[in-house]
């Protein structure tokens, strides 16, 4: 069995096996100097307003590990219509919100694993009040979306979170 020692920098403690999650940024660097974000973001672990007029939801990109009991999983950001948003934000503790219909957004997040990635086309599918959004890649060419229909091998797990891990500097 692969082991690999890491320590989680959320939650400081150590690990034998190798992540199955890594999360994203949230998107407002890309619109926001350190010094501006108190005053023009406004943040919550899933949900993100810049300049009352960028909206994004946090979800999760699951990429199914063949033979694996665990997915891997990217937690990232994407970007809502203000009716999109406006819709989930009050839906947000409905007990039937996954019944909701899909909402459209881009990929607003970067994974340095998967190349042009930023700005894809997705799906986002709201689940069980304390659950994330799922979302689903509609460029159905790209190599994530190839990845995420079909799952990968632990192998090709293991070089993506060790490429992720080494960026980290773990």
């Amino acid at each position: 069995m692969f082991k690999f020692k890491w320590k989680c920098p959320t939650c400081g403690v150590r690990h034998d096996n190798l992540p199955t999650c890594f999360g994203m940024e949230a998107p407002w660097r890309a619109f926001v100097p350190d010094e501006e974000f108190e005053r023009r973001v406004e943040l919550t672990k899933s949900l993100c307003v810049v300049d009352g007029e960028h909206f994004f939801i946090r979800g999760h990109i699951d990429i199914p590990i063949i033979d694996h009991s665990e997915s891997l999983i990217f937690s990232v950001w994407s970007s809502l219509s203000e009716k999109s948003f406006r819709h989930v934000n009050e839906r947000w503790n409905a007990m039937d919100r996954l019944n909701d219909s899909l909402y459209f957004g881009w990929l607003c997040s970067p994974i340095s694993v998967y190349a042009n990635a930023l700005e894809l086309p997705l799906s986002v599918q709201t689940r069980e009040v304390g659950l994330v959004p799922l979302f689903r890649i509609r460029d159905c060419n790209h190599p994530l979306a190839i990845d995420q229909e079909g799952g990968i091998s632990k192998k090709r797990w293991h070089e993506i979170a060790m490429k992720l891990m080494e960026e980290l500097g773990e």
